[in-house]
């Protein structure tokens, strides 16, 4: 043949596997094999369905990706995916956005593992850091990563709560990098509540690491929302739990803004901003923390977006004496044990004394403005049911779990660093529940 003879041509590479989101559609029998006959953790109750999901794959060495509501049982999660690492002889590391959430996990978890079993690491406290299970905060998650520390060596679980932080323009590329240094190694678990693209952002995570994340969500929510609005001494119900607004509800609420202020006042600007966008005075917080009061909707949290306000309306409601003379007991003996612990200037700070003073009548306050110490002072507190108003700022809604029936707005509008600007519906649902 006068052709020139060609080899044949290699086979083609096999294709590599493409790591992708997978939506998890486990039957409780598969749940339940997966599970097998020694849970890490026996609960006194029938897990729900998206738990059973989780464990189950969790028991399969594969990230998973929970959205539920608040209070939906998320946390859970975490536990038995913590537990099953320490029953495996590895670590398991709890991350979260803030500081506060991770004090009050430190808390829980002691009660849960044993204070032997849990560490915390944070920008103020570091203590039993060679446990098994270790709180911290995503920065310093991201800190060992680049300094190749031997407890990521070591570790078999990650788990991110409030993972939609990721969306934050500033810090959501934090979450970013400790995902990718993570790689395939460790199991991951996510937890949010209030998620946007749930499955887009597990398909990224899946294609960074090199391995499959199982989606499971649910839709239920345990507690429905009621959300009304405090006009002239009056609580107007404008939509309730997942139904459409409720039509007489909003027209009530503009009759009586306008008997009250009159059309001019619910339209033109007061120096620079409409009346609505106030927060409010003196005589209207107390009003509506007294008619909360009578209604039984105590303790509840006030969010407000200005340390300033915050502190303005904390000091506002301290005339009101919300909690009994036994309660005021229990205030001021925490209050002096926690003084004992200062130096004897530190004792006397204003701060100090002046947080104290608040939640002997309770009245906290909760802001970025407060020394560490105060801030864990008054979480305590409100999660015994000491502090019946807590004032806050917004970063006290990224999941901290505190037992509260209300909560209220000062204003709707926040500076998110580039503008002034109205919430958005995530936003306003991680801080309403």
């Amino acid at each position: 043949s006068l052709l020139p003879y060609l080899p044949p041509l290699p086979p083609p590479p096999p294709k590599k596997k493409k790591f992708s989101c997978v939506k998890d559609v486990l039957s409780p029998r598969e749940c339940k094999a997966l599970i097998g006959d020694n849970p890490a953790i026996t609960y006194p109750f029938q897990l729900d369905t998206f738990q059973q999901q989780a464990v189950a794959r969790l028991h399969d060495f594969k990230s998973v990706f929970v959205s539920a509501h608040t209070s939906s049982g998320k946390t859970l999660v975490s536990e038995y995916g913590a537990m099953l690492s320490i029953q495996r002889g590895r670590r398991a590391i709890y991350t979260s956005p803030i500081k506060a959430l991770s004090n009050q996990k430190f808390r829980d978890f002691q009660g849960v593992y044993g204070a032997e079993n849990v560490g915390i690491i944070t920008g103020d406290v570091q203590i039993n850091q060679s446990a098994p299970l270790l709180i911290m905060t995503t920065e310093v998650l991201r800190s060992m990563l680049y300094r190749g520390s031997d407890i990521i060596k070591d570790t078999e679980t990650v788990i991110f709560d409030e993972c939609h932080y990721l969306n934050d323009p500033e810090r959501g590329v934090v979450y970013e990098e400790c995902i990718v240094m993570l790689g395939s190694s460790p199991v991951m678990i996510f937890l949010s509540a209030t998620t946007d693209n749930g499955v887009g952002f597990c398909d990224w995570v899946a294609g960074v690491t090199g391995r499959d994340v199982f989606f499971i969500e649910t839709r239920k929510r345990i507690v429905p929302l009621k959300h009304q609005l405090f006009i002239a001494g009056e609580r107007v119900t404008i939509k309730m739990g997942e139904g459409g607004y409720e039509i007489k509800g909003w027209e009530k609420a503009k009759t009586l803004v306008g008997k009250k202020a009159g059309k001019r006042a619910a339209s033109a600007p007061r120096g620079g901003r409409p009346a609505w966008q106030d927060g409010g005075g003196k005589s209207q917080w107390q009003g509506l923390v007294r008619h909360m009061e009578k209604e039984s909707l105590l303790p509840g949290i006030v969010f407000s977006f200005s340390k300033r306000k915050c502190q303005e309306i904390a000091d506002w409601c301290s005339s009101l004496s919300l909690n009994s003379k036994a309660e005021e007991a229990q205030v001021v003996r925490f209050g002096n044990e926690l003084k004992s612990r200062l130096s004897e200037k530190d004792s006397n700070l204003p701060q100090v004394l002046h947080t104290i003073n608040l939640a002997r009548v309770g009245v906290g306050v909760h802001h970025g403005g407060m020394l560490p110490v105060l801030k864990e002072f008054v979480e305590i507190l409100f999660s015994r049911g000491l502090v019946k108003v807590l004032c806050a700022t917004e970063t006290f809604a990224m999941g901290v779990n505190m037992p509260s029936k209300s909560v209220m707005f000062s204003e709707i509008r926040k500076n998110d660093g580039t503008q002034f600007r109205c919430l958005l519906p995530g936003e306003y649902t991680q801080m309403a529940g």
